[in-house]
C-alpha cells in the first residue's frame, strides 16, 4: 500500500455567481432590478471560491481476508483526492480505495483530502473502520468415543473477532442455538454413531464457518450362553 493514489472528478462553474462573491469581497452590494432581484448574469459565473467538504462513503467495519472497499466524495466541481490507510497512501481507482486486511488490528483510520483544482482549497476527514476477524480454525472438542444413554459434552471454538455465536446440529436434526459452544448428547443404544456439527457465526459480519465430528457409539451385547443342563449366565461385551 506504498502508491500515492490521486485522482480527478471533473464538474463545471458558473461565472455568475464567481461575479457576485467578487462584489460582495470588494465591500460592494450587487446592483437589485426593479423587481428587488439580481439582474440575470452569464450561467457560467458561479463562485469560485465556496467551502469545499468531504465524506468518506463505505462499511462501518472490514473482516480480515476478505475484499472491501471505501469511497470519498466531495462538493467541488474539479476535484483531485488522496485517500490514505492507516497513514500510508493507498492505491486506488478514481475516488475508491480499494483493500484488503491481511492481519487482525483493534481499527484502521481512513483519510481522504479533496482540493479544489481552481481555488486550491482543501478539506480532510476521517473514519475509523473497525477490523473483524473470521471465525476460522473451527474445531468441535470432546470424547472420540460415546457410550449409550450416558450424557458426554461437547464443546466448539472458533477464531473469532470481536465474537462468535454459535449453532449445533446432531444428525439430520434442525439447527440448535442457545446453548453457547458447549452440548451435551446422550445417545441411545440403538446408535452406532453420531454425527455433530458446529456452526460459528461472527456476531456483527455475519460470516460463518463449521466443523464436523462423526463420533463412534459403543455397542452392547447381552449374550445368554447356556450352560451344561440348561443353565445359563448372561456376559455383557462391549465393541
Amino acid at each position: 500500500m506504498d502508491d500515492t493514489y490521486i485522482s480527478k472528478q471533473n464538474g463545471g462553474h458558473s461565472n455568475r455567481s464567481r461575479l457576485l462573491l467578487l462584489l460582495l469581497l470588494a465591500g460592494l452590494q450587487p446592483v437589485l432590478s426593479s423587481d428587488g432581484e439580481t439582474p440575470e448574469l452569464d450561467d457560467d459565473d458561479d463562485v469560485e471560491g465556496q467551502k469545499i467538504n468531504c465524506t468518506i462513503i463505505g462499511p462501518d467495519y472490514v473482516t480480515v481476508g476478505v475484499p472491501s472497499s471505501i469511497g470519498c466524495d466531495s462538493n467541488c466541481p474539479e476535484c483531485t483526492y488522496s485517500m490514505s490507510l492507516d497513514g500510508q497512501t493507498a492505491q486506488g481507482q478514481a475516488n475508491v480505495l480499494a483493500f484488503t486486511v491481511n492481519s487482525w488490528v483493534e481499527a484502521l483510520t481512513v483519510a481522504c483530502t479533496a482540493t479544489d483544482d481552481q481555488t486550491q482549497q482543501t478539506a480532510t476527514t476521517t473514519k475509523k473502520i473497525q477490523v473483524l476477524a473470521g471465525p476460522a480454525n473451527v474445531s468441535v472438542t470432546g470424547p472420540n468415543l460415546m457410550n449409550p444413554t450416558v450424557s458426554h459434552t461437547y464443546s466448539c471454538h472458533a477464531n473469532c473477532r470481536p465474537s462468535c455465536t454459535y449453532a449445533w446440529r446432531i444428525d439430520k436434526g434442525p439447527w440448535i442455538s442457545g446453548h453457547g459452544n458447549v452440548i451435551s448428547i446422550t445417545p441411545r443404544e440403538m446408535d452406532d454413531s453420531k454425527v455433530l456439527i458446529c456452526k460459528a457465526t461472527n456476531s456483527l459480519s455475519g460470516l460463518f464457518a463449521a466443523a464436523t465430528r462423526d463420533i463412534a457409539v459403543a455397542c452392547k451385547l447381552r449374550v445368554s450362553l447356556d450352560l451344561m443342563g440348561g443353565g445359563g449366565t448372561g456376559e455383557e461385551k462391549e465393541h
